[in-house]
């Protein structure tokens, strides 16, 4: 195609895209879309009941009732008088290190109706394989934090990073060599106090444990109250807190911060690791509120006098604001297991547990329980959803689920102009005003950003072809 023929292209391309957008902003959900929608998500979770087989007369009881909701499609333990299952069996491996040396996270599959179904022999044999996925295996798992039924804000991320982020998982499992879980953390807590270096290499592992001692480590129950910033682990609810709960991250960073003595907030923080900055950045101590909400809480680590109050008090209109928003939030990770690459593309294990799998259904069908509650007015608060990394990871689900019900396209799209946004940026998740964007408005522009590209190709092919005089 000729520069010219391009740039009409171009033309019409930035006009559409222009309509579309202004088309989104001024047109809402009509009655009979509204419906539409309705009729489709009970008709996604009608036969997620079926799938369950639960009886469809619970459906309304399901989309109405959190607990019933959490009940039918949540893995995680639901009622405190209950067998807790992997939770109750984590908490006996770290209270009493030799009666399990055999504990995975991962285990949670093996009462994954849907991931047991699969005819996929040899991604089974690799999750038990202890020497693959180690950090999946043994770190805690994050997966839902926030009030499901009121929340306005659902930042939907990827997966948790937790403790070992910046070591690749390959690495990690070469150097950890790991056996079991208590060895994990020990070798983990030793690493992470050891390793100083800027580059993580499966060599520097193995350097700084090559004397490893188990007897030289603290208890391991210390280490995970240390981590985790935990008061007491002797029962499973603090460890449930931590793979699920009513707080959003912000609140409960908010909870801790306020506790903080008033000298705190007169200091300024850098809000990230900064090589120019020795001084202990915020985001150390309160990641969530430095590496995502900093923008929306309006503080910039220099201005965090807003929030000072008296300890444990919140009579200061900065320290309510920022608990109405923290209030506001939910927070959802599609793939619960910590790890820095969950490897979601290419037919990657992260990929075949997302798409065939309850446990990360379960995120798709919280925000679409929240969307339900909306359109029959339960709620009347319209809610918005941030995704990260929707194309890879929450549109192949959405997809998924919805070709397996057999809701006509249009259903996504009324999603995507509606509730859905995404985030652009390809490192970090804070919600920011240079790294969101409807997810309707984005795919108007990406053909352009493509054309533009053609274009400027175009313009140096002519160039470097052209004929000399």
């Amino acid at each position: 195609m000729s520069k010219e023929e391009l740039l009409e292209l171009l033309k019409k391309l930035l006009q559409d895209a222009l309509h579309s957008i202004q088309d989104r902003d001024k047109e809402e959900l009509n009655e009979e879309q509204k419906k539409e929608l309705k009729d489709d998500i009970e008709k996604v979770f009608m036969q997620a009941l079926l799938d369950k087989g639960k009886p469809k007369e619970i459906l309304s009881k399901v989309l109405q009732n959190k607990d019933e909701f959490l009940e039918t499609f949540s893995p995680w333990p639901k009622k405190e008088d209950e067998d807790s299952g992997l939770i109750k069996e984590f908490v006996n491996s770290i209270n009493n290190p030799d009666s399990n040396n055999d504990f995975s996270w991962l285990d949670i599959l093996d009462t994954d109706k849907q991931w047991m179904e699969q005819d996929d022999k040899e991604t089974k044999k690799e999750i038990k394989n202890k020497s693959k996925h180690v950090n999946m295996r043994y770190q805690i798992p994050t997966h839902f934090h926030g009030n499901i039924d009121n929340a306005v804000i659902f930042h939907c991320m990827e997966n948790p990073r937790g403790y070992l982020g910046e070591y690749e998982d390959s690495d990690i499992d070469k150097g950890l060599e790991c056996t079991d879980l208590v060895e994990y953390f020990g070798k983990t807590y030793k690493l992470l106090n050891k390793d100083t270096s800027s580059k993580k290499s499966v060599e520097k592992i193995q350097s700084i444990l090559k004397d490893y001692s188990r007897d030289d480590m603290p208890d391991t129950k210390d280490i995970i109250r240390e981590r985790y910033k935990l008061d007491k682990i002797e029962d499973e609810k603090e460890i449930t807190n931590i793979i699920y709960s009513d707080k959003s991250n912000l609140s409960r960073e908010l909870d801790n911060m306020f506790a903080e003595e008033e000298e705190f907030f007169d200091e300024k923080h850098p809000l990230k690791k900064n090589n120019k900055n020795k001084k202990e950045p915020l985001s150390e101590k309160y990641y969530y509120m430095a590496q995502y909400y900093a923008q929306l809480l309006e503080i910039d680590g220099k201005n965090m006098i807003k929030l000072k109050d008296k300890p444990r008090c919140e009579n200061t209109e900065g320290r309510k604001k920022a608990r109405k928003i923290a209030e506001k939030i939910c927070n959802l990770e599609i793939y619960p297991f910590s790890c820095k690459d969950p490897k979601l593309g290419n037919d990657g294990i992260g990929e075949k547990i997302l798409l065939n799998s309850d446990l990360s259904r379960l995120g798709a069908y919280i925000v679409l329980r929240r969307i339900y509650k909306y359109l029959v007015n339960e709620n009347p608060q319209k809610p918005l959803f941030v995704f990260r990394k929707y194309d890879r990871a929450w549109e192949k689900l959405f997809n998924r689920i919805f070709k397996e019900v057999g809701v006509e396209d249009k259903f996504l799209q009324y999603l995507e102009s509606h509730f859905f946004y995404c985030q652009t940026g390809q490192q970090g998740g804070g919600i920011t005003s240079g790294n969101v964007i409807s997810v309707h408005d984005f795919k108007a522009l990406e053909n352009i950003y493509k054309k533009l590209k053609e274009l400027a190709f175009t313009e140096i092919f002519n160039l470097i072809t052209e004929k000399e005089d």
